[in-house]
């Protein structure tokens, strides 16, 4: 009996160091680098038409994950934390991909652009104001 006491006592033990060292691990990472991360390659309007059609398979896919999207700067802009926003094309009229700039990008608009950045999703938009939901890129850097 003492002997099994002691062998359990030993593996909660190791189990609590493994536990530990996995959380100071965790703890220590910090964030994905972007900019020096591969990323997965993929069109607007090829991103968009997934995450909008299935997106719960979309999420899957793409959520969380960097992403090269290729497309067509549609506009330019500042957010109220001074981020830089392009938006890029799709075939919906009224829905883009926005990404939010890490660093202000020298871009023109109608330009053909890849930017890497991290897939947040899809929004909910206003079906009825007729206004369709974006897909959300963050923390976005110009691919060169």
């Amino acid at each position: 009996m003492k002997r099994r006491t002691r062998t359990i006592i030993v593996i909660l033990w190791m189990l609590a160091v493994i536990a530990g060292a996995f959380g100071y691990y965790l703890y220590n990472k910090g964030p994905v680098d972007v900019e020096g991360s591969s990323s997965i390659q993929i069109n607007a309007k090829e991103l968009y038409q997934k995450l909008s059609t299935d997106s719960a398979t979309g999420l899957k896919m793409y959520a969380g994950k960097v992403l090269g999207v290729l497309g067509i700067v549609k506009s330019i802009s500042v957010n109220q934390s001074k981020e830089q926003i392009i938006l890029l094309k799709t075939d919906v009229e009224t829905a883009y991909v926005n990404c939010t700039m890490e660093q202000t990008a020298v871009v023109k608009l109608d330009q053909q652009v890849v930017i890497k950045g991290i897939c947040s999703g899809i929004g909910q938009g206003d079906p009825d104001l007729g206004i369709e939901g974006d897909v959300y890129l963050t923390r976005c850097y110009l691919k060169n």
